[in-house]
């Protein structure tokens, strides 16, 4: 796909189902021996990347190149590592989900949402690539029920939360530190109970 059509792509939700197919070296599709560190995506530009590409209803593939004798090179394994360290937090967010009814938050930025049904109702994740400022996350794109209840991903305790005045949820964080952090990289609010 070319990069004109991709971005026509994010952020808007598709009548079909589509395929990002993207490389973690930015320039070549292949092994590249003269290659520097630059030239490759960070964990947090590959996981936007794939935050992006679910939320819109899309599949990701990731190529990684091989040397000609079918080695990976170490840049490639800790990126697949990284990759794998947040899914094991956060899949529940990517895996068997579908595009919820807005692709990312109406106030603030970096924020995309998935949905998942269950036997016990409806969850839609709220993936935030930057942790909030302050000790509140405000989501404009969230109706609240009386039901509604909100928790992040790898840390296990309900959050409380309160309605905006102008329409949406704030969730208020609790202090939590460095040790105590479930992943790094991008965070999953999942809310149970909306509408």
């Amino acid at each position: 796909m070319n990069l004109n059509a991709y971005e026509q792509l994010i952020g808007v939700l598709q009548k079909h189902k589509w395929e990002n197919c993207m490389t973690i070296d930015k320039a070549s599709w292949g092994y590249r021996r003269n290659s520097g560190l630059a030239d490759y995506l960070s964990t947090h530009e590959l996981i936007t990347e794939l935050v992006e590409t679910v939320s819109c209803g899309g599949n990701l593939l990731m190529n990684v190149a091989p040397t000609y004798d079918g080695r990976i090179m170490p840049i490639y394994e800790e990126r697949l590592r990284d990759m794998g360290k947040w899914l094991v937090v956060n899949g529940e967010a990517i895996f068997k989900t579908k595009p919820w009814i807005h692709q990312n938050d109406t106030v603030t930025k970096d924020i995309w949402y998935t949905m998942r049904k269950t036997q016990s109702g409806t969850s839609v994740y709220a993936i935030t690539l930057q942790w909030p400022m302050g000790n509140t996350l405000e989501l404009g794109g969230v109706t609240p029920t009386d039901q509604l209840n909100v928790s992040l991903l790898g840390l296990h305790l309900a959050l409380n939360w309160h309605a905006s005045s102008k329409g949406g949820i704030f969730i208020e964080i609790p202090p939590i530190t460095v040790n105590e952090m479930p992943c790094e990289w991008a965070w999953v609010f999942r809310l149970d109970g909306l509408k």
